[in-house]
């Protein structure tokens, strides 16, 4: 085990020395160097309030002394007036949504006393984000098989219960565990109670678990034809088991796939493909060329095709980056970088560097909140299907 972790730590310093001129550098969060907490931050998002759509500035101040009032202008308006205790306090103003790039000044009086600011407020996409919160099934490579399978299986339980505690949050915060691949769940059933059998196949029907048809991260291009076939068979005993379509798919970590896949994938009637390559190294070019550009892959035959969709960074974003509101910006200037054109996107989070995460609700923790007190364009789901292919607009070219 000391030389396996010896090897990875090897992998990672050779991955970051790859980066380490490029852009993706500056969203490895671990080589960052602490910074001083701006006074105010825009934040490049939307909230709806009393009919209205208006931006947040998060304002970061710290007060000593008895209770006091906190009032912020935006630009000489007074814009929000609150009792602060004493301590550090972060807080969100939110102002009228800009159509252009505009400069504001921010002032904040406390106790008399007042803290200047100036942010610059930009334009916001209007773009439905959908995560899908998934574990990555890689077998013998981030810890012996025996303990990456029990990790598996303690995952589709704790995702299922995850599921079940937050099936009463807000539409859009909803916790949906998908499964990636389907061998945790075949051992799943193949191990576990039929109580705990019954409560698996319940939360697929109940949309709380997300099954996606490939059996495993397969190298495809080593595949026969009947193997390919055979990728997808389990997907459709147990969609029928469970009453269910299963028409996505998923495939982690792998830089490419045979062309014979759109032929296996669409007779096993799987139409939504989201492969999502490693970020770092040994994948040649097909994060550069595909990011963000999801296109109907035409079958050998030609009579067959599937929706094939690389989200940005594959699957890794939940190594390269952390929950908060510095990413809602970073993915929209990523959208603006590449002049993305749909009104939907995805995103894979999978759980920090590659070991097999297990589910958290702290994603939808932070949707529920922003949901309750206004609105939030990011929701928990699985592989948002048939709405996925609308929103793109996509069947009029097939």
């Amino acid at each position: 085990m000391q030389r396996r972790e010896l090897l990875k730590d090897l992998s990672i310093l050779a991955g970051g020395a790859l980066w380490a001129n490029s852009a993706w550098a500056a969203f490895i969060t671990d080589e960052k160097p602490s910074s001083p907490v701006s006074f105010a931050s825009p934040i490049r998002g939307l909230v709806r309030k009393n009919g209205k759509l208006l931006q947040p500035v998060q304002l970061t101040i710290r007060h000593d002394g008895t209770d006091t009032t906190a009032i912020t202008k935006l630009n000489g308006r007074e814009i929000d007036r609150r009792v602060i205790p004493s301590g550090s306090h972060v807080f969100r103003v939110l102002t009228p949504a800009v159509s252009a790039p505009q400069q504001v000044e921010v002032e904040c009086e406390v106790d008399g006393k007042t803290t200047l600011g100036s942010v610059e407020l930009r334009p916001v996409r209007r773009v439905q984000v959908y995560i899908l919160r998934h574990s990555h099934h890689d077998l013998g490579y981030t810890d012996l098989q025996a303990t990456v399978e029990d990790q598996q299986i303690r995952n589709i339980s704790i995702g299922m219960d995850v599921a079940r505690r937050t099936a009463g949050y807000p539409e859009g915060a909803r916790f949906v565990w998908n499964l990636e691949v389907l061998w945790g769940a075949d051992l799943f059933l193949r191990r576990k109670s039929q109580e705990e059998k019954a409560a698996l196949i319940e939360a697929v029907r109940n949309g709380w678990v997300s099954l996606n048809g490939m059996y495993a991260n397969e190298l495809t291009g080593l595949c026969r034809p009947e193997e390919l076939l055979q990728l997808f068979r389990f997907s459709r005993e147990l969609g029928r088991e469970c009453g269910v379509s299963v028409d996505s798919a998923m495939l982690s970590d792998v830089p490419g796939f045979t062309w014979g896949m759109a032929t296996a994938m669409s007779q096993a009637g799987i139409r939504y493909f989201s492969a999502a390559p490693s970020l770092f190294d040994r994948i040649g070019t097909i994060m550069a060329e595909w990011q963000e550009k999801p296109f109907w892959w035409v079958s050998p035959s030609g009579n067959e095709k599937v929706l094939v969709w690389v989200p940005w960074t594959g699957y890794a974003m939940s190594h390269v980056m952390k929950v908060g509101p510095e990413w809602v910006g970073t993915y929209q200037d990523r959208l603006d970088a590449v002049n993305f054109a749909y009104d939907i996107s995805y995103i894979r989070w999978s759980g920090h560097a590659t070991t097999p995460n297990p589910p958290r609700a702290m994603l939808s923790r932070r949707w529920r909140s922003a949901t309750e007190k206004t609105c939030h364009n990011s929701r928990e789901t699985s592989l948002p299907i048939g709405k996925m292919e609308r929103a793109l607009r996509l069947s009029k070219r097939a």
